[in-house]
């Protein structure tokens, strides 16, 4: 059987397949009401399906691995773990010895949000798992393939060359499964634009299966406005602040990592769902950051046309993409001049999309929606190795 793991800072989600990459069972961790809980679900041999959810320890909360591994049946044959940042190094799905989590660990200032708890995780279940390999799968990889015309800053090419400076892109391990996904179920598309809209949120411009321009750079920072994220910010504001407001660096890196995007602006929340109801209440900020975060998209698919010279296919995935007919809705709206239109007798009222969606009219390129899967794609990259 194959476990993946898929960690943050504040949940732990895990999947088991077996051998065939055939659902067994999944779950994750997560705090609700001050409270730490365990979500389960399984599927048994005749397919049906069961939900459970219990109350847990902060101990079990916060090294989770006897609690999935007493919820297994049967030998774990490999583990495989989201990783977000890889580095120039790590292009392929690599065994997570000792001295390549060493090696690991010092990128962590790149995604310290994500990083960390992926690497404490797989010591975790080293302990746990003495015997059963463990691999890191990366966000990075997919987009390895972008070219030096596009990952390069324009800063002195010194630091690229003695710091790694660069553009290196999230998200890959959803694109390359979407992308997949469109493969089988609508192949032919050479120019491909990918919006992964979640919390956290990237664009990808694709070229015959290849990655050649991404919206996140350095760290996900960079690009989109996102639930908190600020997205592209002129650096002169930060030294505007840091002299104005006497901020740290510190203080900066947390108020544009966790208090900006769509909560900053709109100073309500972060779920986009909610800030629609706001926005229906004639709550000018909500409105404000649903249009800011529209038109930061919009831009930006604008821009990968003109990269691709031209658009076969656009497709939406995760939380937002998946979620919301109406930010859809909104994005392609201004699109029309690069002959997308989406069909509203079909894209209308579809939230939280579970299946393979085509929401485009006839008449227009290729535009889907395309439910991401981490967890099984990184099943598949292990159960070649």
């Amino acid at each position: 059987m194959l476990l993946i793991i898929n960690a943050g800072s504040q949940t732990t989600k895990f999947a088991l397949f077996d051998a065939k990459l055939n659902f067994i069972s999944n779950g994750k961790t997560f705090r609700k009401d001050k409270k730490y809980h365990f979500k389960l679900r399984i599927r048994n041999e005749e397919g049906r399906e069961g939900t459970s959810e219990k109350e847990i320890t902060k101990k079990q909360f916060l090294n989770p691995t006897k609690l999935i591994r007493n919820n297994i049946e049967g030998k774990v044959d490999k583990i495989g773990f989201r990783i977000v940042h890889g580095g120039e190094e790590f292009r392929e799905p690599t065994e997570l010895t000792k001295e390549v989590v060493q090696k690991l660990e010092a990128l962590n200032d790149l995604a310290p949000l994500h990083n960390p708890p992926a690497l404490n995780r797989a010591k975790q279940f080293r302990k746990e798992f003495i015997n059963t390999p463990l691999f890191g799968i990366f966000d990075t990889a997919f987009h390895q393939t972008i070219p030096e015309k596009a990952f390069l800053y324009g800063l002195p090419y010194d630091f690229y060359k003695q710091h790694a400076v660069r553009r290196y892109g999230f998200h890959g391990t959803s694109v390359r499964y979407v992308l997949d996904e469109l493969n089988h179920i609508d192949s032919g598309h050479s120019k491909v634009i990918v919006c992964h809209l979640g919390g956290g949120s990237s664009i990808t411009a694709i070229k015959d299966n290849k990655s050649v321009d991404t919206s996140m750079g350095f760290t996900p920072l960079e690009g989109l406005i996102m639930s908190t994220r600020s997205g592209d910010v002129d650096n002169a504001v930060i030294y505007y602040l840091v002299e104005k407001q006497g901020f740290s660096l510190e203080e900066l890196q947390k108020i544009e990592n966790k208090k900006s995007g769509v909560r900053g602006i709109s100073g309500e929340t972060a779920d986009m769902r909610k800030l629609l109801e706001l926005e229906k209440n004639d709550n000018k900020r909500a409105k404000l950051a649903i249009d800011m975060y529209v038109y930061r998209i919009q831009k930006m698919i604008g821009s990968y046309i003109a990269a691709l010279n031209g658009i076969d296919a656009l497709v939406f995935t995760a939380g937002i993409g998946e979620g919301s007919d109406i930010i859809r809705k909104r994005i392609c709206e201004k699109l029309k001049y690069a002959g997308i239109e989406i069909d509203d007798g079909i894209n209308g009222g579809r939230i939280d999309v579970s299946d393979n969606l085509k929401i485009s009219t006839e008449k227009s390129k290729a535009t889907w929606v395309i439910p991401t899967n981490e967890e099984l794609q990184i099943a598949r990259e292990i159960n070649t190795l």
